[in-house]
């Protein structure tokens, strides 16, 4: 099964007191099931390893990720994101940008399941399914 991991569940294995569900759901990737994260997931996660205090952050961070395979955006995701956004902001339900891109970014390799701690922002977009590491 293929899932698309937020930068919520990255950061639950990055923080000083770790959330085991999330680190127990990337140790089945590539194994039980596969993983795929957006370059705006690696930008996100850039910017906290860059502010952190740990001298290693970025080198944890970047060993991380290569749990997933990172998409880059192209103009197609970002106009397909821009749809998105447009549509919940007509709606009265927006989101940041940047979960909109990452939401493109999954539904253009055909994946609906997105795996994060942010459910309230996903379940706003209708063709995702918002899923815990709990719930897998």
């Amino acid at each position: 099964m293929n899932f698309f991991v937020d930068t919520s569940v990255f950061i639950d294995c990055l923080r000083k007191e770790t959330v085991p569900s999330s680190i127990a759901f990337l140790e089945k990737l590539g194994t039980d099931h596969s993983g795929y994260t957006s370059s705006i997931t690696v930008a996100e996660l850039s910017v906290g390893a860059h502010l952190s205090k740990v001298p290693e952050a970025l080198e944890k961070t970047l060993e991380l990720l290569n749990i997933v395979e990172v998409i880059d955006l192209d103009s197609k995701i970002a106009i397909d994101a821009g749809k998105i956004y447009a549509d919940l902001v007509r709606r009265g339900k927006r989101i940041e940008l940047n979960d909109c891109l990452i939401a493109a970014t999954a539904l253009s390799l055909g994946i609906n399941r997105i795996v994060t701690r942010n459910v309230k922002h996903f379940v706003r977009i209708s063709e995702v399914k918002a899923l815990t590491p709990e719930e897998i």
